[in-house]
């Protein structure tokens, strides 16, 4: 390459010396092509300068390529950082199931079965779409042998527990003031009934101290939720002799309450309890339902549902945002007219509300948890002369069923939902 490369050189000088020499004798024609001649000979050397070059340009990129390549194989290989667990579940609740005789006459058939449907599809069919739908059962589903009867011993047909069911409610409370109507005889059909869907959660009303002792720790998708029942007291009547855990009632076991709370904040991401409390007929919890809530709170219970006022009541955060409660949900179904204690208006209107449990684990193991997306609405029962009964959402009333209902529906809002917090979302939607 080099001997190349100086001869053309040599030519060049060479014709280079000549043009000098016979500048004067050459013709310009000739002197002209003695000059593209020497620029084609430099453009030559140029060429074969570059294609020597490339290959060992080439060679050394391919080297540091290599290089590279094995400097970052002997690296330690970086490991993801893991991502926190993320579980969430949503929980649908209404309040008191209050069947009266009057809406089991609507409800029953030629044949002596019983349709729901036309009274309770108006508000029943959001349960289904929610993980978790919870009622309260306030007339006892003792067995439809023992008759179906009215106030003040209730006994209603459990047709109603199985359509209810089959609307997607699984989260039932039991406990409550009308518990112990039909005796222990009622206790044990309703617990019969419920033991036949162990699909549904409940808790109250119980037919053994195994049962009574059993865990309230249950599981939905990967949270675990504790939920327990408890009312006041049973309209005076007592457990039989020696079954003093038929029913849960808290006053005057108010520390067996809170140590089943304490218990389960241990165990349980959430702890859930159904309360059956207050004074009927108002819209205003009263002093013994703001201490139990505080105290509920602190012990650990993170959602609190309260019922017995027929009224609804105000919807509060306790504890900077850790506990939600509910002081009453008011009637889901009733067929009540008691107008020197309450308005037809107040006892027909009851409360539905909704809300997301979530739950996060920390990839050190690290557990929060939350509530959110609470939204509320209001239901209303409108009655026919006490014949003939049907439930919607104020959403879809009307004058003809319920004249000036908007009124109504707004003055509640504010004067009562939220009495206590006016953050709570008005709307399913």
């Amino acid at each position: 390459m080099r001997a190349s490369f100086g001869k053309l050189f040599w030519w060049y000088n060479a014709l280079m010396s000549a043009k000098k020499r016979k500048r004067r004798k050459i013709r310009p024609s000739i002197l002209i092509s003695l000059e593209v001649l020497a620029a084609l000979i430099l453009v030559a050397a140029g060429l074969m300068i570059f294609r020597k070059k490339q290959p060992e340009q080439q060679a050394d990129v391919q080297k540091e390529t290599a290089a590279d390549t094995k400097k970052q194989e002997s690296l330690p290989l970086k490991t993801p950082e893991p991502e926190p667990e993320e579980y969430s579940a949503s929980l649908f609740m209404l309040g008191d199931a209050l069947v009266q005789i009057n809406n089991s006459e609507y409800a029953r058939q030629a044949d002596g079965s019983y349709d729901w449907h036309p009274m309770m599809d108006g508000i029943t069919g959001l349960a289904a779409d929610y993980d978790l739908s919870f009622y309260n059962q306030e007339c006892i589903l003792g067995g439809d042998e023992l008759g179906i009867t009215p106030f003040p011993h209730f006994n209603c047909p459990q047709s109603f527990g199985d359509y209810m069911i089959s609307k997607g409610f699984n989260l039932v409370s039991t406990a409550n003031n009308h518990s112990l109507d039909k005796g222990a005889a009622g206790v044990e059909g309703s617990d019969a009934y419920w033991k036949a869907h162990p699909e549904i959660v409940t808790n109250g009303i119980f037919t053994s101290q195994e049962d009574h002792d059993a865990s309230i720790i249950h599981e939905i998708n990967g949270i675990r939720y504790a939920f327990t029942a408890w009312t006041y007291d049973m309209n005076g009547n007592l457990c039989p002799e020696g079954r003093g855990y038929m029913v849960n009632q808290y006053r005057g076991y108010e520390n067996e309450l809170l140590d089943t709370v304490r218990r389960a904040d241990q165990e349980a991401d959430f702890v859930i309890v159904s309360m059956h409390w207050g004074t009927e007929y108002t819209h205003n919890p009263d002093e013994e339902q703001l201490r139990l809530a505080q105290q509920l709170a602190d012990a650990g219970a993170d959602l609190i549902i309260g019922n017995h006022a027929h009224n609804i009541q105000p919807v509060e955060w306790l504890n900077d945002g850790k506990t939600l409660c509910f002081y009453a949900l008011g009637n889901l179904i009733n067929g009540q007219d008691f107008p020197d204690y309450t308005t037809y208006d107040d006892v027909n209107t009851g409360m539905g509300a909704s809300l997301v449990l979530n739950k996060t684990v920390m990839p050190d193991g690290t557990v929060t948890t939350s509530i959110s997306d609470v939204r509320i609405d209001l239901l209303y029962t409108w009655t026919n002369n006490y014949e003939t009964f049907g439930s919607v959402w104020y959403s879809d009333l009307n004058d003809s069923i319920f004249p000036g209902y908007q009124g109504f529906y707004q003055s509640l809002i504010d004067n009562v939902v939220h009495a206590y917090d006016d953050s709570f979302t008005i709307g399913f939607n």
